[in-house]
C-alpha cells in the first residue's frame, strides 16, 4: 500500500481498494432491557463502497438509525448485536472497546440528528474540534490544531471561520451548528460517513445547502456516505443508491432514482403516494392506511402484509427476501416480484 496526505495534512495509508471500506451482512439489533427482548433490527446487509452513497428510507420507528448506531456499537451492553460488520475486511462486531474507540471519528464517523445535543454547550467550538483532532493524533500540538480547526470550519462553507471557532454553540444558527458537527465528523478523514436525518430540524433553504456540502464532501474526499432519512425528497436529491426499510428490514433496494420513479414494492409505492402533488387538493393527503408495527411487535409472515393493498393470504405465512428483480435492483415481494433470492444488496 502506498502512502497519501488526506484532508488532516499527515500521511495515512492508503486504503485497500480491493476491499469496500463497509460491509454488512445479516445485521440484528436486540435490545434487553426488563428481562425483555425487542428485536428492532432483523437481518439488513448491504455493501458500501468509496465515494458511494447508500440512503436508509422510511418512517420513523423501522430502524433505520438504530441500525447506523448499531454499525458504530453506540448502544454498549443495552443491545446485543448480531451478524457482521467490517471496514476493510477487518470484523468490528465484537472488537474491545479501545478498538472501537479508536474507529470511531477516525475511520468511521457520525453526523447525529441534533447538532445542539451533540456539541457541548459548555466549550467553544474550536476547542470541541482540536479535541477530536489531538485524541486522534491528528494535530496534538494547540496551536496547529487551531489552524487546523478554522481550516476545517472553513472547508465545511463557514465565511467567519475564526469567530465561529471561538464561539459557543448557542452563538451559532441551526445551520451553522450543523456546519460545525459536519466539521468535526470529516476532521479526521473517515473512510465511512454515517449521516442520521442531518437536515431534520433545519428550513427548506439551510437543508438544501447541508446536502450541497455533503455532496461534495463525498467527491472531494472520496468518503462513503451512509444517510439516514424519512423524507423521500431528501433522498432523491442526494442520490446514490437507497434502501427502503419497514419494520426493521430492507424491503427495497437499488439506484435512488430508479425506485424513486419505479418502486417495485408496494410500501415504496405507498411512501411517494403520500406526498403532496399539485392535482391533490389542498389540506387533503393520501395516506397508508393503518400503522407500522410496533417496535418488537412484528406479525407473522410480511411485516407490511397488514397494510398492504397487493396482500395475499400466503404473505402472512413467510416473511419474503430480498428477491433481485434486475441486476441492480432487488425488493422483497413476491406478489410483485416471484424471482430468485438475493442475499443482501444486488450487485
Amino acid at each position: 500500500m502506498t502512502a497519501s496526505t488526506g484532508l488532516s495534512g499527515v500521511n495515512q495509508a492508503e486504503p485497500d481498494t480491493a476491499l469496500a471500506p463497509l460491509e454488512v451482512t445479516d445485521l440484528s439489533t436486540t435490545f434487553v432491557a426488563n428481562r425483555r427482548r425487542i428485536e428492532v433490527v432483523r437481518g439488513v446487509s448491504f455493501t458500501l463502497r468509496r465515494g458511494e452513497t447508500l440512503m436508509l428510507l422510511g418512517e420513523s420507528g423501522c430502524g433505520k438509525s438504530v441500525t447506523a448506531r448499531s454499525i458504530m456499537q453506540l448502544y454498549g451492553s443495552a443491545a446485543e448485536l448480531g451478524g457482521s460488520v467490517r471496514m476493510n475486511g477487518q470484523e468490528l462486531l465484537g472488537l474491545p472497546e479501545p478498538a472501537l474507540r479508536s474507529l470511531r471519528g477516525g475511520q468511521i464517523a457520525l453526523i447525529p440528528q441534533d447538532p445542539t445535543g451533540a456539541l457541548d454547550p459548555l466549550r467553544r467550538i474550536g476547542a470541541q474540534l482540536t479535541e477530536v483532532l489531538a485524541v486522534h493524533g491528528i494535530e496534538r500540538v494547540k496551536r496547529a490544531g487551531r489552524r487546523r480547526a478554522e481550516e476545517l470550519l472553513a472547508m465545511v462553507g463557514i465565511p467567519d471561520p475564526k469567530r465561529v471557532a471561538d464561539s459557543y454553540p448557542h452563538e451559532l444558527s441551526g445551520g451553522m451548528r450543523q456546519r460545525a458537527v459536519i466539521a468535526i465528523a470529516v476532521s479526521c478523514d473517515p473512510q465511512v460517513l454515517i449521516a442520521d436525518e442531518p437536515t431534520t430540524a433545519l428550513d427548506v433553504t439551510v437543508q438544501a445547502q447541508i446536502l450541497e456540502l455533503l455532496a461534495e464532501l463525498r467527491e472531494r474526499l472520496g468518503t462513503a456516505v451512509l444517510m439516514v432519512t424519512h423524507d423521500v425528497g431528501v433522498a432523491g436529491d442526494f442520490g446514490g443508491q437507497i434502501g427502503v426499510m419497514y419494520a426493521g428490514r430492507l424491503v427495497e433496494e437499488g439506484p435512488a432514482r430508479e425506485v424513486l420513479a419505479s418502486p417495485r414494492h408496494p410500501y415504496t409505492q405507498g411512501l411517494l403516494d403520500s406526498l403532496p402533488a399539485p392535482d391533490i387538493p389542498r389540506g387533503t393527503l393520501r395516506s397508508i392506511e393503518g400503522s407500522p408495527p410496533g417496535v418488537g411487535a412484528f406479525p407473522a409472515g410480511c411485516a407490511f402484509a397488514p397494510r398492504c393493498p397487493k396482500a395475499r393470504p400466503a404473505c402472512r405465512g413467510e416473511d419474503p427476501p430480498l428477491r433481485r428483480v434486475r441486476p441492480d435492483r432487488s425488493a422483497a415481494c413476491p406478489v410483485v416480484n416471484p424471482a430468485t433470492p438475493t442475499p443482501g444488496r444486488a450487485a
